[in-house]
């Protein structure tokens, strides 16, 4: 097995199991200034909370080759063990080294506002400025939100961001965080919960966008989109000319587990006008720009598989994420998929991947995702 395919191993098992951290390991990291701290933008992101004010890893960063999250789970068999700048990843007789990313040079800048710069973006898998707008999806006011999701609980209780992020804020932040660093970052990934109105949304999200692109022309920093799909489809005509791809969460590909799992978006959008959203998207965008995300662990795999090359012969790249139970979401105690099953559904992602001529959405940033290593073709039989 390559040392590739060995730490790719390592990160499947975390994904199926979290990690826990020991009391020293803490120690030293609280008081370790130069490295990142876990920011809660997209959701609590652990099983069980740690504590309020304790400084825990965003991402470990195994044998410098992959990156993996680090999601606190107690029982976990895997243990942070060391300090900062000298950490292990360790399991009974196996141990890993790991690295952090760095704290980014721009958490302490502020905007011309007086606001704090971290409010408006974080820092994901190190090499990214991700920016989150709107803060609150409308699936949690009527109970209908998608069963994995702890966006509406980390909101109320542990995330700093702000709930709404205006065009001219957004590109300021953008630019302070590449002047201070501008080796570190590659890329822009602007997310987002839902607005009932799907056109509204979509259009702030372009809004953003453009701004965002006038500011920092040509190929200086890539711009990519995670959005539900608008309803009046031809709002994807600019997009090209602002964006370099665009990702829509269809999450489950079997039709009766998306509509019990991800009740809102089958109530108000449906499975079917999805579809008819990647078609489009495709058409305007290009085949190998459009992304259809899946979250491993909610379905059979067979009906992933499934999903995947359906949308990889439609000319949509499949994005894997792998389910982690959060706490506060619906899913808190469901059980994490085992290591055989990620292996498995790798396996068939690193054959579209190389069937296709594919490449991950945000390559080398994706740590709950599936998506580099498939790229890599980091998976292995052993």
């Amino acid at each position: 097995m390559s040392s590739l395919n060995h730490a790719v191993s390592a990160k499947l098992s975390i994904l199926s199991s979290g990690v826990r951290f020991h009391p020293d390991f803490l120690k030293s990291y609280g008081e370790d200034s130069t490295r990142i701290e876990k920011r809660r933008a997209y959701g609590t992101g652990d099983t069980i909370p740690i504590g309020v004010g304790v400084k825990i890893p965003q991402e470990i960063i195994i044998s410098g080759k992959v990156m993996a999250p680090a999601n606190h789970q107690s029982d976990s068999p895997w243990e942070v063990i060391g300090t900062a700048s000298e950490a292990y990843l360790s399991r009974e007789n196996e141990r890993f080294a790991i690295t952090f990313p760095s704290r980014p040079r721009c958490y302490d800048s502020k905007l011309s506002s007086g606001e704090d710069l971290k409010r408006v973006a974080t820092i994901y898998g190190d090499s990214t400025i991700g920016l989150f707008s709107p803060g609150h999806c409308y699936y949690f006011n009527t109970d209908s939100e998608c069963r994995f999701c702890s966006l509406g609980p980390a909101r109320k209780s542990v995330s700093d961001h702000r709930m709404s992020i205006r065009p001219a804020l957004a590109s300021e932040a953008v630019g302070i965080a590449v002047a201070l660093e501008p080796e570190r970052f590659k890329r822009v990934l602007l997310n987002g919960g839902t607005l009932p109105d799907y056109d509204q949304g979509f259009q702030m999200h372009l809004e953003i966008l453009r701004e965002i692109s006038r500011s920092h022309p040509g190929g200086t920093i890539e711009r990519h989109l995670i959005s539900m799909p608008p309803s009046d489809l031809s709002l994807l005509r600019e997009f090209p000319s602002i964006a370099n791809s665009l990702a829509m969460s269809l999450e489950i590909y079997d039709k009766n587990l998306f509509e019990s799992i991800c009740p809102g978006k089958a109530r108000d959008y449906g499975r079917s006008r999805f579809i008819d959203a990647f078609k489009a998207a495709v058409d305007i965008i290009g085949r190998g720009n459009v992304y259809a995300g899946f979250v491993a662990g909610l379905e059979p795999a067979e009906s992933l598989i499934e999903g995947m090359t359906f949308f990889a012969e439609m000319g949509v790249v499949p994005a894997v994420a792998v389910f982690h139970p959060d706490d506060g979401s619906k899913f808190s105690e469901m059980a994490r998929p085992s290591i055989d099953f990620l292996r498995h559904i790798g396996l068939a992602q690193s054959a579209l991947y190389k069937q296709f001529g594919f490449r991950p959405l945000i390559e080398g940033s994706g740590r709950n995702s599936l998506d580099t290593e498939a790229f890599l073709q980091g998976f292995s039989n052993d």
